[in-house]
Parts: C-alpha cells; sequence; structure tokens
C-alpha cells in the first residue's frame, strides 16, 4: 500500500481536486440542462491547444495557455448570446454543433502535423497517471481562484441555475451570469484538459452530480453526496488501473460508470422499496 501512495500519491490528490470542482460545475449544468457544455469548451481548449502545436509552440507555453483561453472566451460569448437568440432551438444543439466543428477542424489541422495522431490521441484520454505535484498545485490554485470567484457571486450563479429555464423578470445579467459560469468551467478545463484529458473530464462532471441527483433535490446536498461518490470511485479506479496494469483513464471512466448503474440501481431499489 505505501508503494501505492508514494507511485499514485499526486495523481490520488489530483482526482480528489478534478471531483470536487467538475461535481460543482455539473450540479450546476445539470440544472441549466446543457449536459455537454464541457465537451464542447473542452474541444475547444483542445482545438487551442492544436492551433499552438501546429505552429510549433510548446503546449505548456505562455501562447499556448492564451491560445487556448482565447477559443474559450469566444466559446462562452457564443453560447451566452445564443441562449436567448431563437427559443425553438435547444441551446443543447447550439453546444453540440460547436463541439463537432471544433472537433473536425483540430483533426484537419493533426492531419497536417507529423505527430497529429498522436496529440489528439493525448487531449483525448489524458496522461493523469503521469502528473507532477506541481501539476496538482496548478491545478489546486486554479480551483481556488474560481472558487472564490463563484464564492463572491454564489447568489446569482444560483439563482441562475434554478431558473435557467424560466429566468425571472427577463433576468438582465443573464448574459454576464452565462459568460462568467462558461469562461470559469473553460478555465479549469484549460488546466486540467491534458492532463485528465476530454473524455474523464465529461465523466468528473457528469457522473458525480447524476448521482448526487439521484438522491437528492437540494443541489447543495446533491454536490455533497456527488463528490464523496466521484471520489470513492476516483480511488477504486486508480487502483484497479495500478494493479491490473491498466491505462488509468480509460479505467477510470469504466469505474464512474459502473458507479452510476449501481448508484442507479440502489436508487430503483430504494423508490421500489
Amino acid at each position: 500500500m505505501s508503494e501505492f501512495i508514494t507511485f499514485m500519491g499526486a495523481p490520488i490528490v489530483a482526482c480528489i481536486l478534478l471531483t470536487l470542482v467538475y461535481t460543482y460545475f455539473g450540479c450546476h449544468v445539470l440544472k441549466r440542462e446543457i449536459i455537454f457544455i464541457d465537451l464542447s469548451l473542452a474541444q475547444l481548449a483542445a482545438l487551442g491547444t492544436t492551433v499552438a502545436f501546429f505552429f510549433h509552440l510548446e503546449l505548456d507555453s505562455p501562447g499556448s495557455l492564451a491560445l487556448s483561453f482565447l477559443f474559450i472566451v469566444a466559446g462562452a460569448a457564443f453560447f451566452s448570446s445564443t441562449r436567448s437568440l431563437n427559443t425553438n432551438i435547444p441551446q443543447e444543439a447550439v453546444i453540440g454543433i460547436v463541439y463537432v466543428v471544433g472537433a473536425s477542424v483540430a483533426l484537419l489541422l493533426a492531419s497536417q502535423m507529423p505527430h497529429g495522431a498522436e496529440h489528439l490521441k493525448s487531449l483525448l484520454n489524458g496522461s493523469i497517471l503521469w502528473i507532477s505535484w506541481t501539476g496538482v498545485l496548478i491545478i489546486f490554485l486554479v480551483i481556488l481562484s474560481v472558487g472564490g470567484l463563484h464564492w463572491m457571486v454564489r447568489k446569482k450563479i444560483f439563482e441562475q441555475s434554478l431558473t435557467y429555464k424560466n429566468p425571472l423578470d427577463g433576468n438582465s445579467h443573464s448574459w454576464a451570469s452565462d459568460f462568467l459560469f462558461y469562461t470559469t468551467l473553460g478555465w479549469v478545463i484549460i488546466f486540467s484538459v491534458r492532463t485528465a484529458g476530454v473524455f474523464l473530464i465529461f465523466t468528473f462532471l457528469i457522473v458525480p452530480a447524476v448521482c448526487g441527483a439521484l438522491f437528492s433535490q437540494s443541489m447543495v446536498k446533491q454536490f455533497i453526496t456527488g463528490s464523496i461518490i466521484g471520489i470513492l470511485a476516483s480511488l477504486t479506479g486508480l487502483l484497479l488501473s495500478y494493479h491490473l496494469d491498466q491505462p488509468t483513464g480509460a479505467t477510470l471512466v469504466c469505474t464512474f460508470g459502473a458507479t452510476f448503474f449501481a448508484s442507479l440501481l440502489i436508487n430503483r431499489i430504494k423508490n421500489a422499496g
């Protein structure tokens, strides 16, 4: 066990931090019914990284981060603006269009690069097993900054999520609130997409929040329940990956999937009882 802790210490802490922050965002995403928003934002961040890679910029360089953030800000502004353009078009449709176009542009760019396929594979699967303590610290500081900002405007964020489909009195600040929500979620994604990968980020965002929603109607209780379930699933996935010598990202996703089905079964048994 000591060998496991020594080797997997940084990935364990990273998974706990990412579970907490993405479960928080996931609870809001479920209320807003924009389930695939993080896939779309993650793809935009990955597109920024791919553009940087295309122009031979280091992946962790300021230029690469700036390009990713530029794409995130553009996406956040677009999503915030299109929500009220046409009530006949679901926001999920717009989010899906941005995702598939972003993915296709990234694929076209990658096809022009010698190691483009490996780059895209890395962005999808991540490499959380190899995260350093410096990487963990960076993620912690990013989460701390986002958490502090959300705490200051928590009332507005929660009101926006709870009334997302039926804004109160037109909600004059809805664009700004949406933009803040999307941009801060994208900021977290920028600093975790290379570590966790697009698939695992989506898993962190949705599965714990859905499991929490199965057992409670309160967003606070959903967050607490989802966080506990997500942390336990993360530790289980890391243990399985370590002892079975399997890819960490894929093992974590499958473990979260099994956790969801187990939670769904428990919920059905509870309701039947």
